[in-house]
């Protein structure tokens, strides 16, 4: 009797929970041994170290060959249109939801119309920016119908200051003729430019160069590499000179005519090394510049009203 109930007991107790402080209702976990001296032992093996010292090679050759297969940058758009409504306004066609248009140069002019939304995406790329430089400066090839048109913006109708279009007008890009576009800058490496590391003030001084092109596409964007521009004095500069590798190994575009190859193109400088210049008394905004004048915003009550003034 005594022996059976003691083996009970020894069942009841191995059985039981451990008696750990209970931390919000539940058992607390406790370790048995301290992890400040603990250290695991790894093997180095010789194949392993050896794989270890050479992935980077192996990495490296990968990435040279992904980027080598990957297609060449091109920025040319295709968008669709439709034949410009007959005996419609401009007005009338714009309430539709489409955008009116004109192609003009080598050859009769067409009228078309396109999706305004879709056209104004591409025209807006940014978020919060206004007109992209990109949308000049890029080829559309516009199907309409059973034919196709490759264009340029030879010049655009837009809201000095909401986001909107209200006429493009296109101008055709024939093969052997040439076409002269704005084609935009942009920076790459910022972040490792030891000028603007140093504390200087990376500027683009051109934001658009002006490329003559016979070739059948435009060339896209200039990207240029800041990454060994300097903090000089007066100031580090990456010239045009220094672009003409970027353009067309085919000798299908140029730089405009009109440049000359030491212009500033990128510049590095510390801002408080120049003194503010006030602007002159006769300044005005380009952005308000419209055929008719300059466009002046009078408040009278609480509406504002734009009148146009010479």
């Amino acid at each position: 009797m005594s022996s059976f109930a003691s083996s009970r007991t020894i069942v009841r107790v191995a059985n039981a929970a451990p008696l750990y402080p209970r931390v919000g209702g539940q058992l607390a976990a406790r370790r048995a041994f301290s992890s400040r001296n603990y250290q695991v032992e790894r093997v180095r093996y010789p194949w392993k170290t050896e794989l270890t010292n050479d992935s980077w090679k192996f990495l490296k050759q990968e990435m040279v060959n992904h980027f080598q297969l990957m297609p060449a940058r091109d920025s040319t758009v295709n968008i669709h249109a439709i034949e410009w409504p007959r005996f419609m306004m401009k007005e009338e066609i714009i309430e539709t939801g489409l955008m009116p248009s004109v192609i003009k140069r080598y050859g009769p002019p067409r009228r078309v119309a396109f999706n305004k939304e879709e056209l104004e995406k591409i025209a807006f790329d940014e978020e919060q920016g206004h007109l992209s430089h990109l949308f000049k400066g890029r080829l559309f090839r516009i199907h309409v119908g059973e034919w196709i048109e490759e264009c340029v913006v030879q010049d655009c109708n837009v809201h000095p200051v909401e986001r909107l279009l209200e006429f493009v007008s296109f101008q055709r890009h024939v093969p052997g003729k040439m076409t002269t576009v704005p084609v935009p800058v942009t920076l790459s490496g910022l972040w490792g430019c030891p000028g603007y590391r140093s504390g200087g003030h990376v500027e683009i001084a051109m934001p658009t160069i002006r490329v003559e092109c016979v070739g059948e596409r435009i060339p896209p964007p200039f990207l240029v590499d800041i990454t060994s521009l300097r903090l000089e004095n007066p100031y580090g500069r990456i010239v045009l000179g220094d672009l003409e590798k970027l353009l067309p190994s085919d000798g299908t575009a140029r730089f405009a005519r009109d440049y000359e190859l030491n212009e500033d193109v990128v510049m590095c400088y510390d801002p408080k090394s120049i003194p503010e210049v006030p602007l002159p008394p006769d300044w005005r905004d380009p952005n308000f510049k419209t055929r008719k004048g300059y466009i002046h915003l009078t408040y009278t009550g609480f509406w504002p009203r734009q009148t146009q003034r010479s």
